[in-house]
């Protein structure tokens, strides 16, 4: 059974709609899902169970994606668990962002079902290969 982390905060109205679209998919196919509002709760959470996958919205409060990336990554276990950015912001230097704060993969928001999917199989295949 693989635990998820959806990190997406309510900054805007469509972003509780993005972290429920995610938690519903990914709950629909069997995995077990935790959310989070923010970067600081997201590093909380990571510190207290084990996630095989975390989806990070960039842009948040307290904590943004990116730094709660950079502190996740420093935890025991994290070093190689898919982080998958999940923003409106699909600009090269945005995606380079990610990257270079320990991101594995991007997922522009909004996505669908299909692209959720093969964003977290494509992370987890890396991961275990």
């Amino acid at each position: 059974m693989l635990r998820t982390l959806v990190v997406d905060d309510h900054a805007m109205v469509r972003e509780p709609v993005n972290r429920e679209v995610a938690q519903l998919n990914l709950e629909a196919v069997g995995l077990v899902v935790a959310t989070a509002e923010d970067g600081a709760a997201a590093v909380a959470m990571a510190q207290d169970k084990a996630y095989a996958a975390i989806f990070m919205d960039m842009q948040m409060p307290n904590i943004n994606g990116l730094e709660a990336t950079r502190q996740i990554r420093k935890l025991p276990g994290y070093s190689d668990t898919p982080i998958i950015a999940m923003t409106a912001n699909a600009f090269a230097e945005d995606k380079a962002r990610c990257f270079a704060a320990g991101m594995t993969d991007f997922l522009v928001k909004p996505f669908d079902p299909d692209t959720l999917f093969a964003t977290l199989l494509r992370s987890l295949s890396r991961r275990d290969g």
